[in-house]
């Protein structure tokens, strides 16, 4: 029977063109590994929240599908991100978004899936896999399991594969260069989202195979000899593979300048996946770092001098003293010695006001205070992101809505940002006063249509 296989989602399954290689998403990778009359037709795009995609694609798609159509829904990246306003999906929206879709697709006579996120490439100081998408996964799981519609767990199964091919490995399943090594990226790009071809081969691979094992795919639809073909190992990544070099500490006369940290800030606050970023002499070819003496990775450099690196684990908290050297034909560059502080638990924020329990007006004004080095505070009611402000030098952050709170007891939780790490929310409960929405005060005037703004006549209706 022939039938279309959809994609739904973000970035992440999203087409990729030539002109953004090395980067690939994993659903342009499916339709190599079918081999019965499937169809793909990859509709994932860059920044789509369920919200987004709800209001903006589906209906075409909609009109596109045909009876026993599969469609993967496949969305948690983008709507988990608190720390952006616009993007941001609270929980209990994204599950009543996810039911619609599934609603939608049944509707229309169609085969829904829905496919949690890829996990991102970030390890813990031990090495370890980390979980960055918050609740969304698990959320997503709820809704397919109380709907009964197939659920791929695409989180946990990759969060098993990168395991199994640890932090010195999976850089090359994903969109990572160093400097000078792709021309399309004479800078260098670090990326812990988005894959590259062949990581994208492996997860298409992973969803194809779950697509089997539920029943949502035959056999005979699929290249079963490549899914089960075994893991080829990618190679260690070339900085692992620098041979004796804490040698390059020892080494004697300098062969020119230090090479030039930029980011992080001397001195300065980061976050456990910090991103280094330089330059150094022209004719030096690779970047040594090590931390008390004891090598943690490298880079190449760019014709320009340019170089960029992140290390393959998290940093662990605390003052750091970082060394880097430069590799060139001619010996070895002066050392430069490097201190900042890394932050991975930030504290909750003070709420200075309104007071716990105090009475405000409809414009309630909140303020209070943060750890130094905090960059933002967001609001939050009900598990809904109702604002955000920043932080100034002295870590205070003042907040007023743009518009009137309803009359009565309200409570929030604020949290306090630091890239990606956030703090344990800080409730505050407060009661607003003003005219109740059944006060006859309401309804005076209301023979009338309502005055325009510039009216000095219009009647009192209740708003401050």
């Amino acid at each position: 029977m022939n039938r279309t296989l959809f994609v739904l989602g973000d970035s992440v399954p999203a087409p990729r063109t030539e002109e953004e290689a090395p980067m690939a998403g994993w659903g342009q990778k499916l339709q190599e590994l079918l081999v019965g009359p499937v169809e793909v037709a990859n509709y994932a795009r860059s920044a789509m929240t369920t919200r987004k995609y709800f209001t903006q694609r589906l209906p075409a798609l909609l009109n596109r599908m045909s009876r026993g159509d599969i469609v993967l829904i496949g969305f948690g990246y983008v709507d988990h991100m608190i720390h952006n306003g616009t993007r941001h999906v609270p929980v209990a929206e994204y599950q009543e978004l996810l039911r619609l879709f599934a609603a939608y697709v049944h509707e229309a006579g169609g085969v829904p899936v829905m496919v949690t996120p890829t996990a991102r490439y970030a390890f813990s100081t031990q090495g370890e896999v980390l979980d960055t998408l918050g609740d969304h996964p698990r959320a997503m799981a709820e809704v397919a399991a109380r709907l009964g519609v197939p659920l791929v767990d695409l989180t946990a199964r990759t969060m098993r594969l990168w395991s199994q091919l640890g932090p010195t490995r999976l850089r090359q399943f994903f969109c990572w260069t160093d400097a000078g090594e792709h021309p399309l990226h004479p800078d260098g790009t670090i990326d812990s989202t988005h894959l590259n071809h062949t990581g994208a081969f492996e997860v298409a691979r992973l969803v194809l195979a779950e697509l089997c094992n539920l029943g949502v795919l035959d056999k005979s639809e699929v290249n079963v000899p490549a899914l089960m073909e075994p893991l080829m190992m990618p190679p260690v990544s070339g900085e692992f593979t620098v041979q004796a070099p804490e040698s390059a500490l020892q080494y004697g006369q300098a062969a020119g300048p230090a090479p030039v940290i930029t980011k992080p800030a001397a001195g300065g606050l980061a976050g456990p996946m910090v991103k280094f970023s330089g330059s150094v002499a022209p004719g030096t070819d690779y970047v040594l770092f090590f931390e008390q003496g004891r090598y943690i990775g490298g880079t190449g450099v760019g014709d320009a001098g340019q170089w960029s690196w992140r290390r393959s684990v998290n940093w662990a908290a605390g003052e750091r003293l970082v060394q880097c050297v430069g590799l060139r034909g001619d010996g070895v560059s002066a050392i430069e010695e490097h201190r900042f502080t890394v932050m991975t638990d930030v504290p909750s924020p003070l709420i200075t006001g309104p007071a716990e329990g105090a009475y405000t007006g409809p414009r309630p004004r909140f303020s209070g205070s943060v750890r130094q080095g905090v960059t933002k505070v967001v609001l939050v009611e009900r598990g809904v992101l109702i604002g955000a402000t920043g932080v100034d030098e002295q870590g205070e952050w003042a907040f007023t809505h743009p518009h009137a709170w309803r009359p009565g007891t309200h409570t929030i939780e604020v949290i306090a940002l630091f890239g990606a790490v956030e703090s344990a929310p800080a409730p505050r409960t407060f009661k607003v006063v003003g005219i109740p929405e059944d006060s006859p005060i309401r309804g005076l005037g209301a023979t009338r249509h309502t005055c325009g703004d510039v009216c000095g006549h219009r009647p009192f209706t209740g708003d401050w």
